[in-house]
């Protein structure tokens, strides 16, 4: 069965195969055939609930791959597993190596890629897409930067549990914790950060695991007005609003700030952040009118990004409030 390639529109047989070929008829891979079609699109759900992960298109071939053996296909030698969860850890160099000061680490949760790679066949560029490529020449010294990915249905769950793996939160609290046991990190100086479905990531688990967070425009409920035809072939698979348990994990315990970002600019993501208490977070409303667009609000922050990375990198631990 295995080496069976399915017509597009046949129905799939799922027999627990590590590997699926379907041909869509042409170079568009399947993941552009699901947007056109609901009948390729349920059945794109149907292979995302059996765990299967698209990884490459050949010719007029989608070819997918059970998540569970996806390791398989994995040629870079800086990815490092736990259970089912891959990451990258580099560790400070040249001028940004002192080992006389504390070692910090910062948590790297990615963003979405851009328009040009959002529907990729390739894993990589669909699921771990560089955020902030080069940040540790703008923060202090004796930085790690642990970047885990979210490989994850199609476009990665915003680090989320999903049907198809339940154990996906709690793979990324024991990597966090595994990282942190190695290199001898002290709890206040780890930092949880990320943009968009990386603000999901940061907030949601800072909240969980109660450690320093700053969180760029997080995407805390795909319900509703933000789901959009279920274009984040999300629905049903995971929770989607994420409001009320970051809120009750912030009134069980918040020892450790969390920063959001967020811009009364782009109201359909804003009004959702705002649910979030504002007693157990720091919201900075960004007012700027070259804010149009959910994406514009990371690359128009920037310099508050840093500043505030640095701020909690360099020590501040106590929720404060004017």
């Amino acid at each position: 069965m295995e080496n069976k390639v399915f017509d597009l529109k046949e129905k799939i047989k799922f027999e627990d195969q590590k590997r699926i070929l379907i041909d869509t008829g042409d170079q568009e891979n399947y993941i552009q055939k699901a947007r056109k079609s609901s009948a390729i699109h349920q059945q794109y759900k149907d292979l995302l609930k059996h765990d299967y992960i698209l990884y490459f298109h050949q010719k007029t071939v989608s070819k997918f791959y059970k998540r569970k053996y996806v390791e398989e296909l994995f040629q870079r030698k800086d990815l490092i597993k736990f259970n089912h969860l891959f990451y990258t850890l580099d560790a400070p160099e040249g001028r940004k190596v002192n080992e006389e000061a504390p070692r910090k680490l910062l948590v790297i949760f990615t963003c979405m890629p851009n328009a040009k790679e959002y529907d990729s066949s390739l894993i990589p560029k669909r699921m771990f897409p560089k955020f902030f490529d080069g940040i540790e020449k703008s923060l202090v010294k004796n930085v790690y930067t642990m970047r885990i990915m979210d490989i994850n249905v199609s476009h990665g769950s915003h680090y989320i549990n999903t049907t198809n793996y339940p154990e996906y939160e709690r793979d990324i609290k024991g990597a966090i914790e595994s990282v942190q046991s190695q290199l001898n990190i002290t709890t206040e100086k780890i930092v949880l950060y990320g943009g968009s479905k990386g603000g999901t990531g940061a907030i949601y688990h800072g909240a969980a695991l109660d450690l320093k967070t700053l969180a760029v425009d997080p995407i805390v409920n795909i319900g509703g007005k933000l789901e959009q035809n279920d274009r984040r072939f999300l629905k049903d698979i995971r929770k989607e609003d994420l409001v009320p348990t970051i809120n009750d994990n912030l009134s069980k315990q918040n020892n450790f700030i969390k920063h959001v970002i967020c811009s009364e600019k782009v109201p359909l993501y804003y009004n959702e952040t705002s649910r979030i208490d504002e007693q157990n977070i720091n919201k900075i409303n960004m007012k700027d009118k070259m804010i149009t667009s959910h994406p514009e609000v990371s690359r128009n922050t920037v310099p508050e990004q840093l500043m505030i990375l640095n701020f909690l990198l360099g020590g501040q631990k106590q929720f404060e409030k004017d």
